[in-house]
């Protein structure tokens, strides 16, 4: 089996990797080759509608972060001319928990939440309604993207595990369980696993990993169609009639002896307190039957994750994080990893730091 040759690799189907691929096409970079260990492409397993959070204007968001979501907003609503196929995406609105948030975006008291939407207990301090926010169907996304990758001419070559890179001067040798290779530049798009590989590389950076727990329930009733508590990183919102999906942060990934990231361990504690903390609030919240429950980590959304970071020559790169706004956020930072990695400005090479 010959090798592998491209300008351009691409580690990891997500929405990531997918969108850097779509990027590098459409600006004629060079050829593309997509690998991922998956046979296909694909949304989260349980999932096809996900929420579009739109990070909303509070002291402790950059501006930098405000333009990202901006720009990924304004490349969702002229979806029809970028990816030539509509992936449902639905400006439904964020009721956001958060009292800094609320004078922002439009207070709403109790009263008015509980005539807004039926199914809400009682309610106490003062909310928000963000109307930027949505909801998106995410497996569309990743099948116009993987669409436009073969339209373009880039390839995609499932069920590659990554084993080995070794930078060069003049590009990168990589080695798969299946296939290996050279490539002239290479995109580490594979989530929580991309820091962890570039720190192996010996780059020096600033972003950090924690668990996100994913809660199906049997919940039904005239809620809001998104609910979003920035302090607790936590978002409510339905799926199909009578059920919802609950994402919990737990908090940082667990390490284990050596610096690898420990499997991830779904939140029951964290749970348990959430729904007792508002059970009164969203009635039936604590009976709700759990249907599925999963953990998976995730990188962190901050000042500091959304540089781009290089490895020493230049060869590799990491994208900025998005955490929690991974899908509003994605095509923004995909696009500025792509812009810098071609101008050769990227502003993330941090092996100088000290400490």
């Amino acid at each position: 089996m010959r090798p592998l040759i491209c300008d351009h690799l691409i580690i990891g189907a997500g929405s990531t990797g997918l969108a850097v691929a779509d990027h590098l096409l459409r600006r004629e970079a060079g050829s593309v080759i997509l690998i991922d260990s998956q046979e296909t492409p694909q949304a989260r397993i349980g999932e096809s509608r996900v929420p579009l959070l739109f990070p909303a204007g509070s002291k402790s968001e950059s501006t930098q972060l405000q333009d990202h979501a901006r720009r990924g907003l304004e490349l969702y609503e002229g979806w029809s001319s970028w990816l030539e196929k509509d992936p449902g995406f639905r400006q439904c609105g964020a009721l956001m928990v958060d009292e800094a948030i609320a004078e922002q975006t439009g207070p709403l008291d109790g009263q008015e939440m509980q005539r807004r939407w039926s199914g809400l207990g009682e309610w106490s301090g003062v909310m928000g309604f963000d109307p930027q926010s949505g909801i998106v169907d995410g497996q569309e996304v990743l099948g116009a993207l993987l669409w436009r990758l073969r339209k373009f001419g880039g390839r995609f070559y499932g069920g590659n595990t990554l084993q080995l890179l070794e930078e060069q001067e003049d590009g990168v040798q990589f080695v798969t369980s299946r296939r290996e290779g050279f490539a002239g530049k290479v995109y580490l798009c594979h989530g929580a696993a991309a820091p962890f590989l570039m720190k192996d590389l010996g780059v020096r950076h600033r972003q950090n990993v924690e668990t996100l727990c994913e809660f199906t329930l049997g919940l039904s009733g005239d809620l809001p169609p998104l609910i979003h508590w920035p302090e607790e990183k936590a978002t409510l919102y339905a799926t199909e009639p009578g059920a919802v999906e609950l994402h919990l942060s737990t908090g940082p990934g667990e390490l284990l002896p050596g610096g690898n990231l420990a499997t991830a361990e779904v939140g029951w504690k964290r749970l348990g307190q959430f729904r007792e903390t508002w059970d009164s609030r969203i009635p039936g919240l604590s009976e709700a039957v759990i249907r599925k429950a999963r953990a998976r980590h995730r990188r962190v959304c901050d000042s500091a994750s959304l540089e781009v970071v290089s490895s020493a020559f230049g060869r590799i790169f990491m994208p900025a994080a998005a955490g929690e706004f991974q899908e509003l956020l994605f095509p923004a930072l995909s696009e500025v990893l792509v812009e810098q990695a071609l101008s050769g400005s990227t502003g993330g090479l941090l092996e100088d730091l000290g400490g």
